[in-house]
This record gives C-alpha cells, structure tokens and sequence, in this order.
C-alpha cells in the first residue's frame, strides 16, 4: 500500500508544478524576450541623452523610434505608450505639432486599451496643451475634459489642479476670461487645500493677469496681493522672478512705467543670479517696451537684442520671432523701415521653418503697414490679402481637424468596444482552464484522501505523513514569504521620491506632461508678457523641479 500513495503524492506534486508552470508562463520572459528589453531600454536611455542637446533632436527621434519597435515586439504596452510621448515630446521641441498631436493621440489609445487611466489623463492633458498652442481651442476643450473625467477616477489632485489651470489657458486664448478665471480659481482652490505653495503664487498670478485683460486692475492686484502672502516661502528663484515679471505687466499695461520698470529689474536680477536665461529674455523684452514707450530707442534695441539672444540660446523660437516682431517696431517708430522689414522677414522665415503660423497674420499686418507708408502700394495690397488669406485658411484647417477629431474618437470607441469583447472573451478561455485544472486537483485530492484513511489504520505510517504534511506546509510559508519579501523589495517609495524632490506625489506626475510637452512660444510668451499667458504657465511648471530648461525636467519625471 506504500508504493501506490507514494505514486499518487508524486503524480499530484507533477500537475501542481505543471499549473504553476501555466500560471507563471505569461509572466516569465524567455532569453530572446529579455534581451528585447535590454535593447529597447538601452535605445531609450541614450535617446534621453541625445534629447538633452537641441542639436540631436533627430538622433534622438530615430534611437525613440527603434526603442518603440523593441517594446512592441515584446507587448510591453505601457513602456509603448512611454516612449510615444517621448517622440511627441521631442517633435515638441522642434516645434512640429502636427506630430506632437498624432504621437499624444497614440499613447492616449494605447494607455486607454491597457485600461492606465492616471496615464491616459496624462495623455489628455498633453493634447489639450499642443491643441491650446495651436489654436485649435474647441478640440483642446475636449480633451481637457476627458482628462479631468478620468481624474475624478483616479483621486488625482494635482493632475485635477493642471487641468483646470490649462483649460483656463484655453478660455483666455478664446477670449473668454471669465470661464478662464472660473476654471483657475478651481484649481487654486485644491492647491491650497493640499497647500501646494508654488501653484498657488502661479494661479494667483494668473487670474491677476485675466483680470488685467478684462481692464478689471483692482481685482489684479487683489490676487497679486494673495501671492506675496507667499512669496517668501516660495525657495525656487524663478518663482519669485515670475512673481515680480507679473507685477511689472501689471503696471505696464496701466502705464506706470516707473512701477514696471523696478519689477521688471527685480525680475532680472532674480534670474541673473541664478541663471535663468528665460527670465532674464522676458526681462528684457518688457524694459525694451517701457524703452519704447519713453521714446528711448537706443535702450530699447539694447533690450531687445538682449533678448533674442538669450531666446536664441534657449532654443525657443517662439520668443525669438516675438522679440524681433518688437524690434521691428522699435525700427519702425524710429521711421527706419529698411530694418524693421528686415527683422519682419527673419520673424517670417522662422515661423515657415518652423511651421509656427499663427505668427505670420501679425507679421504680414506690419508688412502691410510699413508698405503702405513707404508708398509701396502694390506690396501693401500683396500683404493685406495674405494677411486675411491665412486668417481664414487657418480657420478651414481648423475645421477641417475638428472633423478629423470626431472620426479618430469614433474610430477609438469602436476599437476599444472590440478590444472589450475579445478581452471578456478570454477572460472566459482562462476561468475555464482552471476550473479544468482544478477539478484534476480535486480528483487526485480526493483519492490521496481515500487511500491516506485506509493509510491512518497503521500507526507508522500515519506519523511519516503527519511529519510530511508539516514539512510541506512549512515549505509552503517559506515560498510565501520569500514572495512577500520580494513583492516589498519591487515596490517604488514614491513618497521618499517626492520628498527629496520637495515635490508632492503627484505634483512630480504633473510635471512629466507639462515639463516635456511645452515648448511653443504662445506659452512661454505668456509667462512674462501678457500676450502669451500660456509661456508664462509653462514657466511656472519648471519652478517646481528648480530646473532650468525643459530637458532637464523630463529627465527628473523620467526617473
């Protein structure tokens, strides 16, 4: 009777290693498998590095691209979805938007098929940014709204203050200023509840400058006033810069120059101190205003060199083509039209490089003017027409894409419909199997039960499989603790990472879309100057990881 239950023992421990095996087989990688993901992370990292250089952005695309190919082939699709937001955020940088949209829009579908909701709230919010920046306002609205649906699933409190604040963005590039103080007031409303110091002198910031466009001065410098209550705690300088930037902007547009002219040196020297090249460019861009104003030419082409120096360095056409824009004004009302039209058609040949056209309407409207009083009438209708030409071509595209938008979110349910279906249905394949599995289990089970009753009549017998049943329940313990230990030893700290940051836990999270997602001059034009509220936003975002360009903050979400 010994032989046969030790054959029984010896056929159950073989299906139990058999079912573990099956259970085990989706999570374990073969060699080949394995050596994909080293490849694809390797190609990855040094994409990173090649990223850091403005010059290498093509190097970096091509490593992003062959790193995606890896990912794929071994249907990893979150690190899939990881790297097409670097792509988009590398087409970012180099101003491309019709790949900066396309690329978010394929991480948005994958995140939503693997069901990552915190990334695909991500992935909304950076459409909504690169829709924002290219004017394309009612699709930007969408997707903001889909971000914030998919917040109020996850609990996500920053995520929840950087949508709001970015849909308010989106209000004021529509003109709509009140609906853009409502959404930010949102979104200050939670920062102060979780007492997120630089967001809150960001949003205070803000809503001062929509109440300063809506000539609304008093209610300005009320939360202009809520944000010095702050200000000293505030360590990151480029904050404090912010801060003072805005104050001028707000005594410039009332024309208290004197006023401006001292927040505008506070700014720069705050920025000269620690080097931040896009303040210190903002800085100078607004003295060479107030230059401008007093008639003082000479100093304020001084400025504005200055500034599209530093804008240069810093890679941020955008705030190029804006700086040369004021100085071909600047040339202008000193009636030296030669070089004003000169500095207009390098502001134009940047914007076709770069393929920034909401710029160029300004640009052929100072052409128009100029023509116009030199007595070049025949160029002067050329440029009117373009300038209403492009107007309203830039309204066809717009339409145009909003239609192609309502076909890729049909296009995107029907296939997530699809993907449900077939995931249900093996979900159903698998409930099988191991009903199958374990009614083999029971089976044998129940024999060794059978036998071991007729096996407990001998007393000899019955100690060796009590001594055996202990040894494997002891075994058992062991593995599950060994499990425990190793599941514990996997487990990321986010908390300890936030706090050596001095970062909230997902104030890092919100960085990572808004870090590497902006790079356009509306936004960063915004930040300094009241024209460009959206430049000024993405400023205040690099306050929060005291970095100094955009590279280095997505290196910092990256890890």
């Amino acid at each position: 009777m010994k032989k046969p239950i030790q054959f029984i023992i010896f056929t159950l421990l073989f299906f139990v290693v058999v079912y573990c095996n099956q259970n085990k087989s989706e999570q374990i990688s073969n060699p080949e498998k394995e050596l994909q993901v080293k490849k694809a992370d390797s190609l990855f990292e040094t994409g990173k590095i090649y990223s850091d250089d403005s010059s290498n952005q093509n190097k970096a695309l091509e490593l992003f691209q062959q790193s995606f190919v890896f990912y794929k082939q071994t249907g990893n699709k979150s690190k899939m979805a990881k790297i097409l937001q670097y792509i988009a955020y590398a087409y970012d940088y180099e101003g491309d938007y019709v790949s900066v949209k396309q690329y978010h829009k394929e991480a948005l579908r994958i995140n939503t098929e693997i069901d990552d909701k915190r990334m695909a709230a991500i992935s909304a919010n950076n459409l909504g940014i690169a829709y924002t920046i290219t004017g394309k306002l009612d699709s930007a609205h969408y997707y903001y709204k889909l971000g914030l649906e998919l917040t109020e699933i996850t609990k996500d409190t920053a995520e929840f203050i950087e949508l709001n604040q970015n849909e308010g963005i989106c209000y004021e590039y529509g003109g709509d200023f009140q609906k853009a103080i409502e959404s930010t007031i949102k979104a200050l409303k939670y920062s102060e509840e979780i007492n997120y110091i630089n967001s809150i002198v960001g949003l205070n910031l803000h809503i001062a400058q929509y109440y300063n466009s809506i000539n609304n001065t008093e209610r300005a410098f009320d939360y202009c006033k809520n944000a010095s209550k702050y200000i000293d705690k505030v360590k990151n300088s480029d904050t404090k810069a912010s801060f003072y930037n805005t104050i001028g902007e707000l005594y410039f547009t009332n024309l208290k120059l004197d006023d401006a002219r001292k927040n505008y040196i506070k700014t720069l020297e705050i920025s000269e101190n620690v080097g931040y090249k896009r303040g210190m460019a903002a800085a100078y861009i607004n003295l060479a205003k107030i230059a401008l104003c007093e008639k003082n030419f000479i100093e304020a082409e001084k400025n504005a060199d200055l500034s599209i120096h530093l804008e240069t360095e810093i890679n941020d056409v955008s705030g190029v083509i804006s700086s040369l824009i004021t100085l071909s004004e600047i040339k202008y009302k000193q009636k030296n039209y030669d070089d004003a039209l000169f500095q207009l058609t390098k502001a134009e040949n940047l914007c076709n490089e770069y393929k920034l056209f909401e710029n160029l309407p300004d640009i052929y409207y100072q052409y128009f003017q100029i023509n116009k009083i030199i007595g070049k009438n025949k160029s002067a209708l050329k440029y009117c027409e373009q300038y209403y030409l492009l107007k309203d071509s830039l309204t066809d595209i717009e339409l145009k894409e909003k239609i192609a938008d309502i076909e890729i979110k049909y296009q995107t349910e029907k296939k997530q419909h699809k993907i449900k279906l077939l995931n249900e249905e093996n979900n159903t394949k698998k409930q099988k199997l191991k009903v199958r599995n374990l009614l083999i289990i029971s089976l044998l089970l129940m024999l060794i039960l059978i036998m071991g009753i007729a096996y407990f009549f001998k007393q000899k017998a019955k100690h060796k499989l009590n001594k055996m049943e202990f040894e494997i329940q002891k075994y058992i313990l062991r593995i599950k603790d060994l499990n425990l230990q190793q599941t514990n030893g996997n487990e990321i700290n986010l908390k300890e990472f936030s706090k050596k940051h001095q970062l909230t836990e997902r104030e890092t999270d919100v960085l990572v879309l808004i870090g590497e997602g902006k790079s356009n001059s509306e936004i960063a034009d915004k930040i300094f100057v009241s024209e460009n509220t959206v430049k000024f936003h993405i400023k205040n975002i690099y306050l929060k990881l005291d970095v100094k360009n955009r590279v280095e903050a997505r290196n910092k979400i990256a890890g």
